[in-house]
């Protein structure tokens, strides 16, 4: 394949960016993790897209009438919004996950945001797989990125929970959840809007010169036995771990913290006001305390209280705070 020298100088731009970001990213240093990968992130693809256009001869320059729109001498060319418009169907998950993260960009390019480090995991590493697919189904395998990077080990559990959010935070964690709420089922669920998998131990310690520590396994639906072993090595793992009830239910308090982590600031008294009127409870005082809309509160008799679902909390915001 040869590529005209624009295209291959809007390449390597593409693919430096990219290894920046996931430098930054994977870097235990860091203090502006997602602010960078994001803005580095968006660069790769905007200067990819803009090599495949090269490729194409496709022009990707803003016009007015029959001239050029020009910005100090040099041509306006398409940002990354409109490349993805000009790419990937309206649902395609790729094209879900891009604009996510153009959403998120002017909201945290100036900002240090480490709340939000955890909550885009998925999505971060789907931007960057989608990112490395796409250039080696467009460009070919010489400029795959893939044998140049490494995964890092987490050594710690994740504790949102411990994590301070500020004001800002949870601003751009409102952005984010309410732009998830939106997406379709399968857009939700799709490997390439967000990359989710688990780290399962190798069998023994035979090492051969052609043997790596970690390996993606990717989904193959037709190697379906190879498969089915891989899901029973997850089955027996998950097994194996304490079973915790009631790990997705909010206790009252904890309702209050998601209501003010998407911007909403109420008060105990208020919280008590809503049950009563949407009857999602029995009172405190009744004897069959179990008697609950259970798709909003259950009873926990191990505990003696109430806790809520995150339908009830769906519930709040779109029946009574966003009258």
């Amino acid at each position: 394949m040869r590529l005209s020298s624009n295209a291959k100088e809007l390449l390597e731009k593409s693919r430096e960016s990219a290894t920046q970001a996931v430098s930054t990213y994977n870097d235990p240093r860091s203090s502006f993790r997602t602010g960078n990968f994001t803005v580095l992130m968006i660069i790769a693809w905007t200067s990819l897209l803009h090599a495949y256009f090269e490729k194409e001869k496709i022009k990707y320059y803003y016009k007015e009438g029959r001239y050029y729109v020009r910005i100090d001498g040099d041509k306006k060319a398409w940002e990354l919004s409109k490349c993805v418009k000009e790419v990937f169907e309206g649902n395609d998950p790729i094209r879900k996950n891009l604009e996510l993260f153009i959403k998120l960009r002017n909201k945290i390019e100036h900002r240090n945001l480490p709340a939000l480090d955890s909550e885009l995991m998925g999505e971060s590493q789907a931007l960057v797989i989608n990112f490395e697919e796409w250039l080696r189904e467009h460009f070919g395998e010489k400029y795959a990125l893939l044998d140049t990077l490494f995964i890092p080990l987490q050594l710690t559990n994740t504790n949102k929970g411990k994590l301070k959010v500020s004001q800002k935070e949870r601003s751009v964690l409102k952005t984010i959840k309410d732009y998830r709420r939106v997406l379709d089922k399968e857009v939700d669920h799709s490997q390439k809007y967000s990359f989710k998998a688990f780290l399962v131990p190798k069998i023994g310690n035979h090492r051969t010169s052609s043997d790596v520590a970690i390996e993606f396994v990717k989904y193959d639906p037709e190697k379906p036995e190879e498969m089915e072993k891989y899901e029973k090595a997850i089955v027996a793992i998950k097994e194996k771990q304490l079973p915790v009830s009631n790990i997705d239910k909010f206790l009252p308090s904890a309702v209050l913290e998601e209501l003010e982590a998407r911007e909403y600031s109420v008060t105990m008294n208020w919280h008590t006001s809503m049950w009563k009127k949407n009857k999602v409870r029995p009172s405190t005082r009744a004897k069959k305390k179990d008697k609950c809309k259970t798709e909003y509160c259950v009873y926990d008799k191990a505990h003696g209280d109430y806790l809520y679902t995150e339908k009830w909390i769906n519930l709040l915001i779109n029946k009574e705070l966003d009258k």
